[in-house]
Parts: structure tokens; C-alpha cells; sequence
């Protein structure tokens, strides 16, 4: 074989190869040890705008939307819950048991919002998981309505 054909050769090789380009989906998150990681892995997607990724740490006790393709509207839901959550500083402050249900726990969520006029508030959002067989920690519900709508101003605290 000539030398002048060596580079030809190598890049016939790279473009058949099966490897994934850099600009490929991003990695889906690993499978979750404990509910606190389910819940990281869930706010990483959001993140990320990955609702791929999102789809595979949140779904049902039989596992995630991106396997069981359940709910029906799994897809709405948590383009719905990218939309509220993105850009939304975080912090888990706890995790509660939920009682007679021993592979279901609340994960206790602190969101800080900022609305268009720079005022910050404080929102909890409790996050419910359940533990799996074989897909460990999964999101399986989560009220939005108490994150409060984004950029909108911070409702005063109830009395």
C-alpha cells in the first residue's frame, strides 16, 4: 500500500466506526444507591435540558418512563417540570420515611426563585421516590404547584 493512501484509509476507518460523536446525547445518569442521589440525578437532568435523562431517574414502582413508557404523558410531565425547575438553585434539607410504605420516601427539596424584579424566595418542594428492584432510586412524584411559577413574584407566606 502507498503512504499517500494511509491517511484515506484512517479516516474511512473513523467514519464507519460505530463511536459516538462529542456532540452525541449526553450520558444517562447512573442508577441510584440511595433517594437524596435520585433526586440529584433528576435536578442534573433538568439542568442539563435532558429530558432523556430525566426519564430514566423518574417514572413508576415498575421503573422508569424511558423503559415502561408510563405514564401515558411522561414526556409532557417532565417537559413541564424542565420548564418550572431549570436554572433554579437547590438543596436537599432532609428525607423523610412515608409511613406503611417501606420502599417510599420524601425527599425534602429548598428552591430558591428569583423573580423578574430580583426578589428571592424560598420554596420547599417535597419529592417522592421509590425504590426499585433493578432500577434503584426512582422520582415518582413531585408537586409543582408549590414551586411556585418561574419569574413570577414571590407570593407572601400563607397565614
Amino acid at each position: 500500500m502507498s503512504p499517500r493512501f494511509a491517511p484515506v484509509l484512517v479516516l474511512l476507518a473513523l467514519a464507519c466506526s460505530g463511536g459516538q460523536s462529542a456532540s452525541g446525547p449526553a450520558p444517562a445518569p447512573s442508577k441510584a444507591a440511595a433517594p437524596d442521589a435520585a433526586v440529584r440525578n433528576f435536578m442534573q437532568a433538568v439542568a442539563d435540558s435532558n429530558i432523556a435523562g430525566m426519564s430514566q431517574v423518574w417514572g413508576t414502582k415498575n421503573g422508569p418512563a424511558a423503559k415502561t413508557r408510563q405514564p401515558a404523558d411522561w414526556e409532557q410531565r417532565l417537559g413541564i417540570t424542565q420548564l418550572f425547575l431549570r436554572r433554579t438553585p437547590y438543596r436537599i434539607t432532609g428525607i423523610e420515611e412515608v409511613r406503611d410504605q417501606p420502599d417510599r420516601r420524601v425527599v425534602q427539596v429548598e428552591l430558591t426563585r428569583t423573580d423578574v424584579e430580583g426578589a428571592t424566595c424560598t420554596k420547599r418542594l417535597p419529592v417522592t421516590v421509590v425504590e426499585t428492584r433493578d432500577y434503584g432510586w426512582l422520582v415518582v412524584g413531585l408537586d409543582l404547584t408549590v414551586a411556585g411559577t418561574p419569574g413570577r413574584a414571590c407570593a407572601p407566606p400563607a397565614p
